[in-house]
This record gives structure tokens, C-alpha cells and sequence, in this order.
């Protein structure tokens, strides 16, 4: 006996019939509705998919086995499975390119002080939740601005309408399309920025120096250093900290830095000065005499002694709030958001009790909980937290309303003001703010972007909008 296998070049059958498989379901008392694709977004795969992959090269679909599972997929109309494969390729090639672009640069820009030790090898990568690792790879560019807000959409849709969530919502298949698009050309076909290799290289020279620089080779280094963005700059510079206050540097490498650390210190942002001052304190706290010596010497050489001194109450805020926005974005956060955001009211009885050092962090963090998930069960809000977080914008005065707005502009909170549930929320948030604003101008602000809801994920390249904000806000 023989069997003629004939493949139509037309189609790849994806769209084939499951009727049976339903009706199986219903037999064993399992749920059937919105588990599997209509024939019609199965039929859309079918005669889109085959162009899209025959485009991709030869190299690419080799060992590309994540594409095979992503078409099994889709083929039996399980289209959150498929963009689970997908998104599971993206999160390891991410990893990657972490690895390639220098594990210790990557994890001084995404692990809190108190857990930095805590991380170190290629192994403790799985340790950092999925938005931890999209948000720092922004941060470093390896992966750019526009790249990281389709990757933060698709990650929600991944979490929030995946297989293991009740939901009501299904994927359609342009959608998943798109999101297949956006992950293979713009993730596991690029590569890191000029920038992100050019630090990488840096580092790299620096600590394998065995001899001390010279005047000449200081002053070539500053022309590249005035060319990095300010986020990279900060990178730097929280890596050669690092670097300076290990045990195993040698003393050539920590002369160097002693000698072109001022030149990255007078291009950083005082937030990751003040974080570094932290990083001081909390050292002496831990007994690291050692390491709290050398801290003190590489703000002493740089000139930044006024950043120090930074009593126990910033310290602890600081903690409090990494801990928040770690419960936010960990499982059952509506539950375990409150306590921590009640330990950040314990210390603030009055606006003046936030501390200006890190004013920024803790009200960017509260927003980004308040706001929400943009998903309909409870408005994607804790309930318990919801009048914690409104407490806690009812102490804030015309500057820290201006940090508000500018945290509004952020990427990790305008990239979610697209979603009706949030554009509420900071509607709510921007009613609260106005009650208790004292300039007519910022009253003016906050009641164009009332007016305004619609848009405030891009309100910012708004003309009138600029014009109102333009003695409080500096727009790129």
C-alpha cells in the first residue's frame, strides 16, 4: 500500500476542521468557548502566514523551532499558545544580547542596591521578571524606544489574555501577525545599538588596563562620552562605580578611573548621582567597610561629596518603592501592593516629608500603580491600594505636581495611556492634582489635558499643550 502526500502550494491547511476536538471538550465537561480560533482567523493565518515566512532567510528558519511550534499553534486555532512560543524566543534572545553587551553593566542598571549581590552570573538572568529585562534593554539600547513600546503591548496581551488568564478577549489573527513581525525583525533579527557596543568595548579595555593613562588618551575619551545619550551616561557610570568599589579590581584599573570618572560624573544626572549616595549608605549600614571607603573615595575625586549624607528615611523609601513597583508587576499584585504602599505613607504625613532626592522614583512608581493594567476587573486597579495611592496625591504641592505630569510622559506610563481603563485613572489622578494646585498656569495644564484624555499617550507633540508647559517641562 502507498500514500500520495500532496502539498498545495496555494495553502499550508492550517485552517483545518476541529469540530471534533470541541465536541471532545464538551464531552469530558471542559470549557469550549474562546479556547480555539474561529475557522475564519485560522482561514486569515492560512493565506498570510506562508508569505511572511517564505520572506525570512534560509538562516533564519533553520533551527527556528519556535516558528514550527508557532504554526501548530495556529494550525489547531490555539493563537495564545502561538504567542507564547514566540514571546519565550524573545525573552532567550534578549538574554543574549544582555550576555553579549556585559552581564555586570546589565545588572547595575536593573537590580535594586540591597539585591545587586544577590546577581551575577548567566544563570540568574530567569530571576528578572520579563518587564525588568524589556525596561533595562531599553535603558541600555539594545533595544530602542519604539521597539520596547510594541514589546511592553505584546507582553500584556501575553500575561494578561494568555491561556492561564480568565478572560473574555481572543486574539485575531492580523493581530497575531503583527506581533509575530514585530518579535522576529525588530528582536531576533537586529543587534544592539553603536552606543550599547561602544560601552561594552569600554568597559571591557578598562578593566583589562594594566597600565596607567595618559593625559592624552583622558582627553580622547571625552569627545565619545559627550556623544552618549544621558540614560547611557548613567549606565557608565553606575558600572565604573561598581567596578571601582569591587574587591578584585586591581589598583591601575581603580587609578584610571580615578582619573576619567569626573569627566562621566559632570554628564550624569543627579538621580544616579543620589542613587549612588545611597549605594554609599548602605554599604557602611551592611558593615562593607571596605566598599564604603572606596565609595567615599570615588565621590571625594569626583567632586560629589554634597551627594552623600543621606539619612535612613531616603534609604528605607527607596527600598519601599522598588519593593511597590516589584509587587506590581508580580502575581496577585492587587493583593500585595498595598502593604508596601502603606509603608511609604508611614512616612509622609506631610508633602514635606518626600524626600526632593527621590521624589521622582517614588511618584513615577505610585503612578504606574495607579494607573493600572488596563484590563476590566477592577478597572485594572488595586482596591485596597486605589485610595492609598489617591492619599498619597492629595499631599502633593505645585513641583511634585509637575513631577506627576512628567512621569505621565515617561515611557513605562505613557506607553499604557492608549487603554481607556488608564486614561481614566490618570484622569482621576489629574482631578486630584488640580484640587490642591496653587499656579493659575499649572490649573491651566491639567485642564487641557482633561479636556484632552483621548490623546495623552501622545499629547506631548501637541503644540498648544507645549506652549502651556513650557516653563515646567522640557520636551525632546
Amino acid at each position: 500500500m502507498s500514500t500520495d502526500i500532496t502539498v498545495k502550494s496555494e495553502t499550508v491547511l492550517l485552517a483545518t476542521d476541529t469540530a471534533k476536538f470541541e465536541a471532545y471538550l464538551e464531552h469530558l465537561g471542559l470549557p469550549t468557548e474562546n479556547i480555539i480560533a474561529s475557522l475564519s482567523e485560522r482561514k486569515n493565518i492560512e493565506n498570510n502566514l506562508p508569505a511572511f515566512i517564505e520572506s525570512l532567510p534560509p538562516e533564519v528558519k533553520r533551527n527556528a523551532r519556535y516558528l514550527s511550534k508557532f504554526v501548530a499553534g495556529a494550525a489547531i486555532g490555539l493563537f495564545d499558545a502561538s504567542l507564547n512560543y514566540v514571546w519565550n524566543e524573545v525573552v532567550l534572545n534578549l538574554r543574549e544580547k544582555v550576555v553579549v553587551y556585559g552581564l555586570d553593566m546589565f545588572f547595575d542598571a536593573a537590580i535594586g542596591d540591597s539585591r545587586r549581590e544577590l546577581y551575577s552570573t548567566e544563570e540568574d538572568l530567569p530571576g528578572l521578571k520579563d518587564n525588568k529585562l524589556i525596561n533595562t534593554c531599553r535603558k541600555l539600547e539594545l533595544i530602542s524606544d519604539v521597539v520596547y513600546t510594541k514589546l511592553n503591548h505584546i507582553l500584556t496581551m501575553r500575561n494578561d489574555i494568555g491561556a492561564s488568564h480568565p478572560n473574555v478577549y481572543s486574539i485575531n489573527a492580523f493581530e497575531l501577525l503583527g506581533w509575530l513581525q514585530t518579535c522576529v525583525q525588530d528582536i531576533l533579527n537586529d543587534k544592539p545599538s553603536a552606543s550599547a557596543i561602544q560601552i561594552k568595548s569600554f568597559i571591557e579595555n578598562l578593566k583589562r588596563s594594566t597600565v596607567v593613562l595618559d593625559n592624552a588618551t583622558i582627553q580622547s575619551m571625552e569627545k565619545p562620552l559627550n556623544d552618549l545619550s544621558l540614560q547611557n551616561t548613567d549606565n557608565l557610570l553606575n558600572s565604573i562605580f561598581g567596578i571601582y568599589a569591587a574587591d578584585a579590581t586591581s589598583n591601575v584599573v581603580k587609578k584610571n578611573i580615578a582619573l576619567f570618572a569626573p569627566c562621566i560624573w559632570n554628564r550624569s544626572s543627579d538621580n544616579i548621582k543620589y542613587k549612588l549616595g545611597i549605594t554609599i549608605d548602605g554599604y557602611k549600614n551592611n558593615l562593607h567597610n571596605e566598599k564604603h571607603a572606596l565609595g567615599v573615595e570615588f565621590f571625594a575625586f569626583c567632586g560629589g561629596n554634597s551627594y552623600q549624607s543621606l539619612d535612613s528615611r531616603i534609604i528605607a523609601l527607596d527600598g519601599h518603592a522598588d519593593d511597590l513597583l516589584d509587587a506590581r508587576y508580580a502575581w496577585d499584585n492587587f493583593y500585595n501592593e498595598p502593604p508596601h504602599m502603606r509603608k511609604i505613607l508611614s512616612y509622609l504625613v506631610t508633602e514635606n516629608d518626600l524626600p526632593v532626592e527621590r521624589s521622582q522614583k517614588i511618584i513615577k512608581t505610585v503612578l504606574i500603580c495607579r494607573i493600572g493594567k488596563g484590563i476590566s476587573y477592577n478597572s485594572g486597579v488595586s482596591p485596597a491600594g486605589k485610595s492609598l495611592y489617591d492619599q498619597f496625591f492629595n499631599l502633593l504641592g505645585d513641583q511634585n505636581i509637575i513631577l506627576t505630569l512628567k512621569a505621565m510622559h515617561s515611557n513605562e506610563v505613557r506607553v499604557c495611556l492608549d487603554n481607556k481603563y488608564c486614561q481614566d485613572h490618570m484622569v482621576s489622578v489629574i482631578g486630584i492634582l488640580k484640587s490642591n494646585a496653587r499656579s493659575e498656569r499649572i490649573q491651566e495644564i491639567l485642564d487641557y489635558l482633561i479636556a484632552n484624555k483621548t490623546i495623552l499617550n501622545k499629547i506631548h507633540n501637541d503644540k498648544r499643550y507645549k506652549d502651556l508647559a513650557k516653563n515646567h517641562i522640557t520636551f525632546d
